[in-house]
């Protein structure tokens, strides 16, 4: 498995292992901190997009297709 990005016209791909070493960053871990919604519902409202992160009360969730 690994994680395509697509941005600017361009697809960029990334290995479990460099998945892995982006979410474990300070960076991503700091974005994440002030994503704190209660579902997924209220994480697109607040625009996350499918496959953002973000948290309920410190459990870590991905923003997904309903």
């Amino acid at each position: 498995m690994a994680l395509d990005i697509k941005k600017a016209n361009k697809t960029y791909e990334f290995s479990n292992l460099n998945v892995s070493e982006i979410i474990a960053s300070k960076a991503v871990g700091k974005d994440i901190l002030v994503r704190n919604y209660a579902n997924n519902a209220a994480a697109k409202v607040a625009g996350l997009v499918n496959g953002d992160l973000y948290h309920t009360a410190g459990v870590l969730k991905i923003v997904y297709i309903a």
